[in-house]
C-alpha cells in the first residue's frame, strides 16, 4: 500500500486509524500535539510520528492526507471558542496550503461533524442548509467550506466525511456515553442534561473506519461531502437506560439544565449516499458496542461490574 498521513493521530480515532492501516500494510506518518511518549492508544503501533502542529506544516510527503486534527470537546469550545476555532480552522487552512503544493497528493479525507447541521430536518441529508448551534460545530463548518474552496479552485481532491457520534473503548471519558456507563457501574444517578429528549446517532468506531478507508480509495467520492453513522436514532434518557440495563445497575436518571445550543436538539443522519458511494454498511451493532465499553469501563474504573439478572457479565460469570 501507500504512505499515507494523518493528522490527530493520538486522538481516539486517529489511533484507531493508524493501527488498522498499519495493519493493512500502509506506511503510516503521524502528526499530533500530544508527544509521542503520552500517545498512549498508539502503544505498540509502527509509525513514523512527528509531534507538531497543523499550523507548522509546510510540506506533505505522503499522497495520501487523513485530516482528523481538531479541538472536538464541545464543553471546550463554549468556554474557549477562540482556541477552538484558531485550532480547528487555522490548522486546516495551513494543511489545504501544504496539500495545494503538493503536486503528488491522491486524496485529502477531511473528518467533519454531525454538528454542522444543528436544527433542522432528520435525518439530515448533505444538501440541507447548515446550521450549528455551537462554536465547534461551526468550526467544523468552516473548515468543510474551506476545504470545497479549494476543490472548486485548485483541483483538491478531497473527501469530507460527516461523522455521527463514535463510541468505543478508549474515546474519551468526559463524553455521556463513558459517563453514564461509568455512574450506572457506580450505581449513581445518570445525569442527563435537559429533559433527555435531545437525541444523537451513536456509531460504533469500527463502522466509521470502514466508510473512511472507502473514502481514501474510491474515485466517485472525490468532491463529495458524505454521511456517515449507524443509521439509528437515540434519545439521551434512552440512551441512559440502555447503560442501566447493560451494567444491572440499580441507577435513576438525575436531569440538569440544558446545555446551551441543545434543547430540542435532534441529530440523525441519512446515510444512503454513503452506501452509494463507499458501499458502507455498519457492521457493528450499538448493542455489541455498548456491552465491550461496559467490560472497558468496568476495568478503568477499578468497578467489578454488578452481577443481576439482564446484566451481560452474568452470562459470563455466573456459570
Amino acid at each position: 500500500m501507500s504512505r499515507v498521513l494523518i493528522t490527530g493521530v493520538a486522538g481516539f480515532l486517529g489511533a484507531r486509524l493508524a493501527r488498522r492501516m498499519v495493519q493493512d500494510g500502509w506506511e503510516v506518518v503521524g502528526l499530533d500535539l500530544v508527544p509521542r511518549v503520552d500517545a498512549w492508544r498508539l502503544e505498540g503501533v509502527k509509525l513514523e510520528y512527528r509531534w507538531g502542529a497543523c499550523q507548522d506544516l509546510h510540506v506533505l510527503d505522503a499522497p495520501y492526507v487523513v485530516h482528523l486534527a481538531s479541538q472536538g470537546d464541545v464543553p471546550l469550545a463554549l468556554s474557549a471558542p477562540a482556541y477552538t476555532v484558531n485550532n480547528n480552522v487555522m490548522g486546516t487552512l495551513a494543511l489545504l496550503e501544504a496539500a495545494k503544493r503538493h503536486d503528488g497528493l491522491q486524496r485529502l479525507v477531511l473528518q467533519s461533524s454531525e454538528e454542522v447541521y444543528g436544527y433542522g430536518p432528520v435525518p439530515a441529508k448533505e444538501e440541507q442548509s447548515l446550521n450549528p448551534t455551537n462554536i465547534y460545530g461551526c468550526s467544523k463548518a468552516m473548515q468543510e467550506l474551506m476545504t470545497m474552496s479549494y476543490f472548486h479552485c485548485w483541483g483538491l481532491p478531497m473527501t469530507i466525511l460527516r461523522s455521527s457520534t463514535l463510541i468505543g473503548c478508549e474515546m474519551r471519558m468526559t463524553q455521556v456515553l463513558p459517563i453514564f456507563i461509568g455512574q450506572a457501574l457506580r450505581d449513581e444517578p445518570l445525569t442527563v442534561q435537559g429533559d433527555g429528549r435531545q437525541t444523537r446517532d451513536f456509531n460504533p468506531v469500527d463502522n466509521h473506519l470502514d466508510a473512511l478507508l472507502a473514502a481514501l480509495t474510491t474515485p466517485r467520492a472525490v468532491g463529495r461531502i458524505i454521511n456517515v453513522g449507524s443509521g439509528q436514532e437515540r434519545t439521551i434518557a434512552s440512551l441512559a437506560q440502555e447503560c442501566i440495563r447493560a451494567t444491572g445497575s440499580r441507577s435513576t436518571l438525575q436531569f440538569e439544565p440544558h446545555r446551551p445550543g441543545e434543547k430540542n436538539l435532534r441529530v440523525w443522519l441519512d446515510i444512503s449516499l454513503a452506501r452509494e458511494l463507499l458501499n458502507y454498511t455498519p457492521k457493528v451493532s450499538f448493542e455489541e458496542e455498548l456491552e465491550r465499553m461496559c467490560g472497558w469501563l468496568g476495568r478503568e474504573l477499578g468497578v467489578t461490574p454488578p452481577i443481576r439478572v439482564g446484566s451481560p457479565f452474568a452470562a459470563t460469570t455466573l456459570v
